[in-house]
C-alpha cells in the first residue's frame, strides 16, 4: 500500500512536471524565452508559481525543453531505419560526419534563438544538461566509426574523432553566434573532417 501511494506521488509529479515544460515550451515558441515568465508558465500550465518554480528556475526550465528535444531526436536517429549503422551518407568519411550531426544542426536551427539561450546557460555553468553530456560521447563514437569504416586505424580514428567533436562543438558555437548559416557550418565541419583525415593518415 505504501509503495502503490509513493508511486502514485511521484506519477503525479511527473505529470505536473511535464504540464509545466509543455506550457514553457509553447511560450518560448510564441513569444520568446526573455519574454516569458514564471507567471505566464504557471497561468497556462494551470498551477501555482511555486509548483513551477519546483520544476527549475527559468533558465532550467528551458534546458529541460532542449534536452527533451534533443534525446527525442537522438532516439530517432538510432532507430534501425534511420540509425547510424543502417546510414549510408555519402562516400568518404566527411560526407558521413556530416550526416551525423546534421539533424542537430537542423533541430537547433528550427529556434535558433531558444538554441543560442540554450547554449548560453550551458555555457555560464549554473545548469547541467545530462542529455548534451552524453551525446558528447554517442556522437564522437560515431565519428570514430566513420573515420575507421574509411580507413584510419583505431588509435588514429579515436584522436581524428575527439578533434572532429571539439570542431564541431566550436562550429555550432559560432553558427549560433551568427558566423555561419547551417550549409556553411556543415560544409566548415566537412573541411575539418577533410583535413582529419588527410593528417592522421599520413
Amino acid at each position: 500500500m505504501f509503495s502503490e501511494r509513493v508511486h502514485s506521488r511521484q506519477a503525479q509529479r511527473q505529470a505536473t512536471q511535464r504540464v509545466v515544460l509543455d506550457a514553457a515550451e509553447a511560450l518560448f515558441h510564441a513569444q520568446g524565452f526573455k519574454a516569458t515568465t514564471v507567471r505566464q508558465i504557471a497561468s497556462r500550465a494551470g498551477v501555482s508559481i511555486g509548483t513551477v518554480m519546483a520544476a527549475g528556475d527559468k533558465d532550467r526550465l528551458l534546458v529541460s525543453v532542449m534536452d527533451q528535444r534533443i534525446e527525442l531526436m537522438h532516439q530517432a536517429r538510432m532507430l534501425p531505419e534511420t540509425g547510424f549503422l543502417a546510414m549510408k551518407a555519402g562516400n568518404n568519411a566527411p560526407e558521413m560526419v556530416a550526416a551525423l550531426a546534421h539533424p542537430f544542426l537542423a533541430l537547433f536551427a528550427e529556434d535558433l534563438d531558444l538554441a543560442r539561450e540554450y547554449g548560453a546557460i550551458l555555457i555560464k555553468g549554473r545548469h547541467n544538461s545530462a542529455v548534451f553530456g552524453a551525446l558528447a560521447f554517442q556522437l564522437t563514437a560515431e565519428f570514430e566509426q566513420a573515420f575507421k569504416l574509411f580507413g584510419l586505424p583505431r588509435e588514429a580514428a579515436h584522436r581524428a574523432a575527439t578533434t572532429a567533436h571539439l570542431s564541431y562543438l566550436g562550429i555550432l558555437l559560432a553558427w549560433a553566434g551568427g558566423a555561419y548559416d547551417q550549409q556553411s557550418a556543415l560544409h566548415q565541419l566537412k573541411e575539418t573532417v577533410g583535413a582529419l583525415m588527410g593528417a592522421e593518415g599520413k
